[in-house]
C-alpha cells in the first residue's frame, strides 16, 4: 500500500505542476484558480482511501468492505465538495465542476486499479 501513497502522491504533484507552469501557455488559463484546492481535496481524500485499505491489507483482503468504504467515502464527500461549491455561488463554476469530475474520475480510476488485484481470488 506504500505504493498506493506515492502514485498518489505523484498524480497530485503532477497536476500541481500543469497547474503552476503550462496554464498560462497551454491551457490558456482554462484552469480555475481554485483548481490548486480541488487537488487538495483529492489528496486529502486520498489519505483516508489508502488508510481504509491498508486495514484491508492488515485483514488479508478478506473482506471487500474496505474497497467498497473508500470507493462510497470518495464518491460522499465528492458529492458534498460539489454541493458546497454549488451553493457558494462562485464565479466560473462551470469550468470549475468539469475540473472536478475529471479529477474525480482519475483518482478513482487509480484507485480501482490499486485495490482490485489484492481483491482477485488465486
Amino acid at each position: 500500500m506504500k505504493k498506493y501513497l506515492i502514485i498518489s502522491t505523484g498524480i497530485s504533484l503532477t497536476f500541481l505542476l500543469i497547474y503552476y507552469f503550462l496554464n498560462d501557455s497551454l491551457f490558456q488559463s482554462y484552469l480555475h484558480q481554485q483548481f490548486p484546492a480541488l487537488i487538495l481535496f483529492f489528496y486529502l481524500q486520498s489519505l483516508a482511501v489508502w488508510w481504509m485499505l491498508r486495514l484491508g491489507e492488515k485483514s488479508n483482503w478478506e473482506s471487500p468492505i474496505y474497497v467498497l468504504g473508500g470507493i462510497t467515502f470518495r464518491f460522499l464527500t465528492g458529492l458534498f465538495f460539489l454541493a458546497i461549491l454549488f451553493i457558494m455561488k462562485m464565479e466560473n463554476i462551470r469550468p470549475l465542476m468539469i475540473q472536478f469530475i475529471v479529477l474525480y474520475l482519475v483518482y478513482l480510476i487509480f484507485e480501482l486499479f490499486a485495490a482490485l488485484p489484492n481483491l482477485r481470488r488465486n
